[in-house]
């Protein structure tokens, strides 16, 4: 063999090894293709939830999940802030709303532990501007069993643009005094009501000497470490880190949408995932309150909400896949929030966001989403993510046209002495159109005999059903009783009554 074909020879290598190294290399690749792919921590699923807010021109929600009283996972998602670039984190302040409601609740535990309150209270006593002729007491209203009229519900009736307008406590005190009605006696129905919990707030501002904003601070937040909690009495209050409310009207760009509400007790509560965990924690150290308290505010069995879900004093109380629950959730302009419980399990969810989402994308939905991560193997049956039902009836599809003839004898004006207000109603084109300060004009849609509907009334209802009445002697229409239900279809007015003018 010559000299170069020695040289070949040698760079050659031997056919066995050639074909060793090759199936050595085909197993690798197909091993490495058939090794199972690294298991999805809980965190990355819960990001995959809230996928959807993780831009940096979009609002969004922050997160904590609860176990034994510490927080295990925590994340903000979005902005908090569009104007100047600031993003979300677990320390960032969101106006939480009906939240609110837990701690006026217990700000009124913590005087009747005092003894300075009872539950069994007549409100009219300490609240004499409530004159309805029917015995109220404390539990009742914090239990939304009182009949006491909704008071979001009284304001965009009497002309305020809910959001738009500022509302204040004397303005709820002025319907307060007017109102000679109730939506039904005492301790016979459940009907959501947030005029209870101003007067709660009310009831323990001049039974303590103190505001509810700092008797809750000195009695609850500061006890409980929740050092970027506050309420606040103005609207425009200074408060560090706050994430600004936003909504999205038809698919336009975002614009802001703050609550202009001086209220406290129902709501204007502001605080942070972190420091809904240490109140979560409270329920089991019971730092504040105690067994007494607590065990008060968790007894959901003297109101029913809706079947399967009870109300104690500020606080829901159901379950979730067999597994028992306390929560609450809170909605004021741009703003969403939720707190979920599951004390068996010890175990909460605590979601709080900036924009006015949707009914079917609601921290509702969020929180049980995270739950089914991190509680699936606790439930009774397999999860069905997503599928929240709404608490209410379901909504009314039947339309039956208006008929033309005999309209007239509708038209006239109408007034309301509880809300110190008119309404309109005229013949327009072969309907019945509504008339009042402050808002469009409406359609009724006619349902039978006296009986008309009538679609996006306001916020808080989104359908109002109106029954006009007749005079017995004559029978001329002589008026008419608006009830109504909310966009989840939960009835928020009973029988409110508007008299024809002559």
């Amino acid at each position: 063999m010559d000299r170069n074909n020695r040289s070949a020879h040698g760079r050659i290598l031997p056919r066995a090894l050639v074909t060793g190294l090759a199936w050595l290399l085909a197993s690798c690749l197909a091993g490495r293709a058939q090794a199972p792919q690294a298991e999805t921590s809980p965190g990355d699923r819960v990001d995959k939830i809230f996928a959807q807010f993780g831009k940096s021109d979009s609002p969004g929600c922050a997160v904590a999940v609860i176990r034994d009283g510490s927080i295990i996972f925590k994340r903000g998602y979005g902005m908090a802030d569009l104007d100047h670039g600031i993003a979300i984190t677990p320390t960032t302040v969101f106006h939480a709303a009906s939240l609110a409601k837990q701690f006026t609740a217990m700000s009124i535990m913590l005087l009747v532990q005092q003894g300075k309150l009872s539950l069994d209270d007549d409100v009219t006593k300490r609240v004499p501007e409530l004159k309805v002729g029917k015995p109220i007491t404390l539990a009742d209203m914090l239990r939304h069993i009182s009949g006491i009229r909704d008071q979001w519900v009284l304001v965009t009736m009497a002309g305020w643009r809910l959001y738009d307008d500022l509302v204040t406590r004397d303005n709820i005190l002025g319907l307060v005094e007017r109102m000679n009605s109730l939506d039904f006696d005492p301790r016979t129905d459940f009907i959501y009501s947030n005029t209870g919990y101003t007067l709660a707030a009310l009831i323990a501002e001049r039974v303590s000497g103190r505001t509810l904003a700092d008797f809750a601070r000195d009695n609850i937040f500061q006890p409980l470490g929740m050092k970027d909690t506050v309420i606040t009495e103005k609207h425009g209050q200074i408060v560090p880190n706050r994430a600004y409310g936003y909504r999205r009207p038809d698919g336009q760009p975002f614009q802001l949408f703050m609550p202009n509400l001086d209220v406290t007790g129902p709501t204007n509560l502001l605080t942070t995932v972190e420091d809904l965990a240490r109140w979560n924690r409270n329920f089991d150290d019971k730092t504040v309150g105690g067994d007494f308290v607590l065990s008060k505010m968790i007894d959901g069995s003297h109101a029913q909400m809706a079947p399967g879900v009870g109300y104690g004093l500020g606080l829901q109380i159901t379950k979730y896949h067999g597994l028992n629950v306390i929560e609450h959730d809170g909605r004021d302009a741009g703003y969403r929030s939720h707190l979920i419980r599951f004390p068996d399990q010890h175990f909460a969810v605590a979601c709080l966001c900036n924009q006015a989402l949707a009914e079917d994308n609601l921290p509702r939905r969020l929180v049980r989403e995270v739950a089914d991560v991190y509680l699936a193997d606790r439930f009774a049956e397999v999860p069905h993510v997503a599928a929240v039902t709404p608490v209410g009836d379901a909504p009314e599809v039947t339309h039956v046209a208006a008929v033309p003839a005999g309209l007239t004898q509708y038209a006239g004006r109408y007034y309301s002495k509880e809300i110190d207000t008119t309404y309109t109603i005229e013949v327009q084109e072969g309907s019945l159109m509504m008339t009042r300060y402050n808002y469009p004009t409406v359609r009724l849609t006619r349902r039978s005999d006296d009986l008309y509907t009538i679609r996006d009334f306001s916020r808080p209802l989104w359908t109002a059903v109106v029954h006009f009445t007749r005079q017995q002697s004559d029978q001329k229409i002589d008026g008419f009783l608006m009830s109504g239900k909310n966009i989840a279809h939960i009835e928020r007015l009973r029988d409110s009554r508007f008299t024809k003018i002559p």
